[in-house]
């Protein structure tokens, strides 16, 4: 019992001067850390939506006419309701009167309907005060605004 005590001690002393696994000359390797920063998340890019106007709601026995960029209330009381432009023929767009988030475009085959089948409604922007692109004949570009400014497709606004 004596002898197994003895190696034991023996065994734990050569342990602690020589280390475990390797003599005691090796000296030990610098690890360095590298902090990697991560590229900034991209942020999603919303793209502000230049044909979407509002227009008065109130029927068509009403010939207010209004047209406006905000959603409000229409000088006769009615609310304004969101469209989408389609296209601009002179100073008169062709709207669609499906809601918000419509995209659809004119019917090929009836150019009274939108591509979702909505009624597409004809409003005027004379003496509104709308910037509007006219880029000749039919115009599709589709843009709007409350300043004067260049479209897209690089026409200046036209208002009347």
């Amino acid at each position: 019992m004596m002898r197994s005590t003895f190696c034991i001690v023996m065994l734990a002393a050569l342990a602690l001067t020589f280390g475990c696994g390797g003599s005691g000359t090796e000296t030990p390797v610098v690890v360095e850390e590298t902090v990697v920063e991560a590229a900034p998340a991209e942020e999603a890019v919303v793209e502000a939506r230049h044909d979407v106007l509002y227009v008065c709601s109130c029927g068509p026995e009403c010939d207010c006419g209004a047209v406006a960029l905000e959603a409000g209330k229409c000088g006769c009381g009615s609310d304004l309701v969101q469209v989408h432009m389609l296209k601009v023929d002179g100073n008169v767009a062709s709207v669609c009167t499906c809601g918000k988030d419509c995209t659809c475009e004119l019917d090929a085959q009836d150019p009274t309907k939108c591509g979702c089948g909505s009624p597409v409604r004809q409003v005027s922007f004379e003496g509104k005060g709308l910037y509007y692109c006219n880029c000749g004949g039919s115009c599709s570009c589709n843009f709007v605004a409350t300043e004067p400014g260049t479209c897209a497709c690089g026409m200046d606004l036209v208002t009347s």
